[in-house]
């Protein structure tokens, strides 16, 4: 018998070859070889996500948006101002204006976009247009400031960064009077060792609209303090982590911007130094793209959060749990405002209380809670489904027929990965969850392989302090009603989700809680016209409905074209869109080149933004376009 290459024995002396190395990992080397990129490249994700990166959360496979940088449309007429007087006062303290210059430079670069370099006030004065980027230049001459604004007047843009212009020509201190100009008042400073160092952004703003309102972007501790300032229009204010409202600092900006009459220029001022991103450089590069564009004038439209253009969302929803028959004065002040709210159960306890659950259902939306009030998280796959099933069977012996019933709430904001996948199994399709699930204050849609967008699970963020919350800062009823009202002011402004959950056990007849709720009821009443008040369910179906929504957009010259792709087989209504207008005021008119598409309302947001609503919008292809002229 003749060997082959792959005999491995000996035949002359009866034993065993020994097998090579290469042998010996033979069908697992290409394994070994992808685990060896692979793992170092998760670490690396890990530890940048640890510093501040915007990068997608893994394990719970959520759709998130506002994570791809927009190509900048203009590709010139960018100037990045090196002020001599500025360099020569870096270098008198023992500092080193590069390190403020070479963060844009980097930018730039990484866009491909060509910036030109100014190191004079001379060149500034040959410039009747673009968008001049002034980085923290702290020291300027008369003629540097002279230059700056003059530019401004004929028409170009302006970004300013941290305390630019506040000192002489000689060094000596000289006050905020630049920014003022600019649009920011500059009332003080972010102490160093305080929290409130993430710089957390607004939704649908003119110059932050890519990323989801209520991101936040660490800006680290460094040498260069944050600055606390005021403005017409803010589209981002320092917060601490839970994005809690400070008291004595309610009005205050991060971001500033603003418009001058025509035939002038626009401006945005940064409250920070460039040392503040320069090392996590993702989130604040797409913060970047957005001012720049808007600077340049360059129209832009988004899809807009909520529908039929509303300006932000609300849930007030109650855990229903111990304490149960407190629901009633809960669903009471409910309808006193026309509200059908959500009530999350715990079935245990709500099967003790047959009528007052079956009215609850009758009027109001009602979701599960789970079984008993212990958490889901790190329990078995096993132990998870029986206790799910041990829920619907208890709703359902009260209730009935439960399909409708397709909201979850895990007690404790207790769960993981497991629980989000039984729940979907069960005919459970939105999650309220806890605040830190997402990094923005929207919603989410969660991937599942194999399940289609309009059968996806959403993810629903708590995004308000609860009553157990508060609860530990021990507050009477006015500063109760005023924690509520300032949360829900957050939501609002910024133009996203406002998710308000209390607890039953704690709306007693004679608790805090019920006694502030009247009073913020009234003040949400105020501002409810530019809200939506919805249910949880409510905010799912949107949700998806939205994800089902693709949208293009071109300028050419004054002139918005966008195309509007609505996938699935249903109708989406309400559709609705975000037009940053290229000049202040100027309310586009919106056409089709297709004889017989529907046509949107179009109406002013503010001086800055218009609303573009579609009443609905059938499965297909639109094409638009949005022409501004002045009247």
């Amino acid at each position: 018998m003749s060997k082959t290459a792959d005999d491995n024995t000996d035949g002359e002396e009866g034993r065993a070859k020994p097998l090579t190395i290469f042998q010996r990992i033979g069908t697992f080397l290409p394994a070994i070889s992808i685990l060896g990129i692979a793992v170092p490249t998760l670490v690396f994700v890990w530890m940048m996500q640890i510093n501040g990166w915007q990068v997608p959360k893994l394990g719970f496979g959520l759709n998130l948006p506002g994570t791809s940088a927009v190509q900048l449309i203009r590709q010139d007429g960018y100037y990045l101002f090196e002020s001599p007087t500025s360099r020569q006062y870096f270098t008198q303290i023992g500092g080193n204006y590069d390190t403020l210059l070479n963060p844009w430079r980097q930018y730039f670069k990484e866009r491909n976009v060509s910036v030109k370099e100014l190191t004079a006030a001379a060149d500034i004065g040959g410039l009747n247009e673009g968008v001049l980027i002034v980085p923290s230049a702290l020291a300027l001459s008369d003629a540097e400031r002279d230059a700056i604004l003059g530019f401004r007047t004929r028409g170009g843009s302006i970004l300013a960064t941290w305390a630019t212009g506040t000192r002489s020509g000689s060094g000596e201190w000289s006050g905020w009077q630049l920014l003022d100009s600019l649009g920011a008042k500059v009332v003080g400073e972010i102490p160093k060792d305080a929290e409130s160092r993430h710089l957390t952004l607004d939704g649908e703003s003119p110059v932050s609209h890519q990323q989801p309102p209520g991101t936040r972007i660490w800006m680290g501790k460094t040498t260069e303090t944050l600055l606390r300032m005021t403005g017409t229009n803010r589209a981002a204010r320092f917060m601490d982590w839970p994005r809690i409202p400070e008291p004595d600092r309610k009005g205050e900006a991060a971001i500033t911007f603003d418009e001058l009459p025509a035939p002038a220029g626009r401006s945005v001022v940064y409250a920070f130094a460039e040392t503040a991103w320069e090392s996590r450089p993702f989130a604040p590069h797409l913060l970047i793209d957005d001012t720049l564009r808007w600077l340049s004038r360059e129209p832009i439209i988004v899809k807009a959060n909520w529908p039929q253009g509303k300006s932000a969302a609300q849930i007030i929803e109650m855990d229903t749990e111990q304490g149960f028959e407190n629901a009633s004065a809960f669903a009471q002040q409910m309808q006193s405002i026309g509200y059908r709210s959500t009530f999350y159960v715990l079935t245990s306890v709500g099967v003790q209380y047959p009528d007052l659950l079956r009215t609850l259902a009758r009027d109001f939306e009602v979701g599960y809670h789970g079984d008993v009030h212990t958490s889901f998280k790190d329990l078995t796959p096993t132990a998870q489904e029986q206790r799910l099933l041990t829920m619907k069977s208890e709703m359902a012996s009260v209730l009935g027929d439960v399909s409708k019933i397709t909201g979850f709430r895990a007690p404790t904001e207790g769960y993981d990965k497991i629980t989000e996948q039984l729940i979907h199994k069960l005919g459970i399709r939105h999650h309220a969850a806890d605040p830190n699930r997402l990094e923005g204050r929207v919603p989410a849609i969660v991937k599942m392989d194999g399940v289609p967008v309009e059968d996806s699970l959403v993810v629903i963020p708590r995004t308000q302090r609860d009553d157990i919350n508060l609860y530990w800062e021990r507050l009477d009823v006015p500063q109760l009603t005023q924690a509520l009202i300032d949360d829900f002011d957050l939501a609002v402004d910024s133009r996203s989700l406002g998710f308000l959950s209390v607890h039953s056990q704690n709306f007693g007849p004679d608790s805090v809680l019920l006694q502030a709720m009247p009073e913020f009821l009234a003040h949400l009443q105020k501002r409810r016209s530019g809200l939506w008040l919805a249910t949880g369910t409510e905010i799912a179906d949107w949700w998806r409905d939205r994800e089902r929504i693709a949208l293009s957009s071109a300028p050419v010259g004054r002139r918005l074209d966008f195309n509007i792709t609505i996938k699935g087989d249903k109708p989406v209504k309400g559709a609705s869109f975000t037009i940053m207008l290229p000049q202040k005021g100027l309310i586009p008119t919106v056409r089709s080149t297709k004889i017989g598409t529907p046509l949107p309302q179009v109406n002013a947001l503010d001086e800055y933004r218009a609303s573009v609503v579609f009443d609905q919008l059938p499965p297909g292809d639109y094409v638009f376009q949005a022409t501004f002229t002045q009247k």
